[in-house]
């Protein structure tokens, strides 16, 4: 599993695991909250991706300076701790505090499939 350390730093929140389009998607209760993405195609994706409404964008990205959007898949309501990212796991461990927290600007309940 890419980026064990958040998984360890997130210790004891119920995450539960799913994969979406490639990526190992995660979950507390109904609520869609990050992805982690490792793979050898459309590098400049891989890293932590962040749920979150585009109404916090910008203050997460005031709060994270690493956070930018996704560029593969045009994905609107997701943005993305590139792993290259210089303070990559300085700006990981302080997300990874939003969420324990429960900070409202992480996380996204989907929609319901018909």
């Amino acid at each position: 599993m890419p980026y064990d350390f958040f998984l360890e730093l997130l210790y004891p929140l119920p995450l539960r695991h799913k994969k979406m389009f490639g990526v190992d998607a995660y979950y507390i209760e109904e609520k869609i909250v990050f992805g982690l993405r490792k793979k050898d195609a459309d590098l400049e994706d891989n890293g932590i991706w962040i749920a979150s409404k585009i109404a916090h964008h910008q203050k997460l990205r005031h709060q994270f300076n690493g956070l930018r959007n996704i560029k593969t898949y045009g994905i609107k309501t997701w943005l993305v701790l590139p792993e290259d990212f210089e303070r990559f796991e300085e700006e990981a461990n302080a997300i990874a505090d939003l969420i324990k927290n429960g900070s409202e600007l992480i996380g996204n309940i989907p929609k319901r499939k018909r």
